[in-house]
């Protein structure tokens, strides 16, 4: 059956990816999807690209690459005529906490066939309006969505020792693969210099000229040779440059954050009560990720978070610094805990919850 699907991949692909390399064909056909319109999307939902008007489960995208792009990740989801959207997943060999996993998007190989029925998948108490559809067989397409599709989607959860065994035997079997760059890029802060740079070597081909790879190949060698004293001055809520750190005090809490992100929003009251019953000897310290310093202030303005604050985010030349010094992932909230020394007592991701912030603290 497995040569059945790469012998229609391969004469797909010999009538249709030849004339075009720039550009990924979606080509499906599910003879049980109601009439409606079936919507292209690049990373997530909320991004629709592209639609085009189905019957009798058939429909046919041309994805256009840009010009020197890397693989992206691609998915699709359906509204039908009475206005019920089906999100579609598609069947792996990949797992999740030790389950099966149906994924609900794939990566823009030049060629993607979906053929096939689907079956309902949706939990009882969702609305009618709402559907989660699974195809029954696997999607044809390249060795892009092949990679990714072999690895498991909590890989990255929890970085240890066994992860980066995983990481690096993942690698000898697919060395091409965007998504594991993407992935390592990702959590790069959660890996040593070493670690990164072992995992880089066993990259092999094209995807070494990348871009993505140059630019994690370069940060990773200037993560060499920083300093822990080496902590650059950002911007206060004065519009002043600051020191982020008093050494009066022995331990600092820095908390990354983002106006716009409800979890961090959420987190505050949380921080506060925190902050109003802490030892002297701890500093509180949120630096926000907002693009939008307008956004921020209102926020701050808002919340009333009574200790200090600062902003930085990704165009600032010395966001990098900050990055490598607090091994921030860019996932947020983003809860770190430093001695005087800059060393990195305690790190978590996520929105906490009061006996987790208190046991951070008072553990270390």
């Amino acid at each position: 059956m497995k040569l059945y699907y790469l012998l229609i991949l391969f004469i797909f692909c010999s009538t249709s990816c030849s004339k075009n390399q720039n550009q990924t064909i979606i080509k499906g056909n599910i003879p049980n999807l109601p009439d409606g319109t079936m919507y292209l999307y690049e990373d997530n939902g909320t991004n629709r690209i592209d639609s085009i008007k189905t019957k009798n489960g058939k429909f046919n995208f041309i994805y256009k690459w840009k010009k020197n792009s890397e693989p992206v990740y691609l998915g699709l989801d359906h509204v039908d005529n009475e206005a019920t959207l089906r999100l579609l997943s598609f069947p792996t060999n990949s797992k999740y906490r030790g389950g099966s996993l149906n994924q609900s998007r794939f990566l823009s190989d030049s060629a993607v066939i979906i053929n096939g029925e689907i079956f309902d998948n949706t939990p009882k108490e969702f609305s009618k309006k709402i559907r989660l559809v699974n195809l029954k067989p696997p999607i044809i397409a390249g060795k892009q969505t092949e990679a990714l599709y072999h690895i498991d989607e909590d890989l990255f959860y929890k970085i240890d020792a066994k992860t980066i065994a995983v990481v690096k035997e993942k690698l000898k079997k697919y060395p091409f693969s965007f998504h594991l760059l993407y992935k390592i890029n990702e959590n790069k802060n959660s890996f040593s210099p070493k670690q990164v740079d072992e995992f880089l070597k066993l990259f092999k081909g094209d995807i070494t000229e990348s871009e993505s790879y140059k630019k994690l190949f370069a940060y990773n060698q200037k993560r060499f040779t920083v300093k822990n004293n080496d902590l650059p001055l950002i911007e206060d809520t004065n519009g002043k440059k600051s020191k982020i750190l008093d050494s009066k005090y022995e331990k600092h809490l820095v908390v990354f954050w983002a106006s716009w992100y409800g979890p961090c929003r959420e987190e505050i009251p949380l921080l506060k009560k925190i902050y109003n019953d802490k030892n002297k000897s701890l500093e509180f310290i949120s630096i926000s990720i907002d693009s939008d310093k307008n956004a921020w202030k209102k926020t701050l303005n808002e919340e009333k978070m009574n200790w200090k604050q600062f902003i930085i985010n990704e165009k600032d030349s010395n966001y990098e610094k900050i990055q490598m010094q607090f091994r921030l992932n860019g996932a947020i909230p983003y809860t770190v805990l430093v001695d005087n020394n800059f060393k990195i007592l305690k790190s978590s991701v996520g929105l906490s919850s009061e006996k987790d912030l208190k046991s951070f603290i008072e553990n270390n």
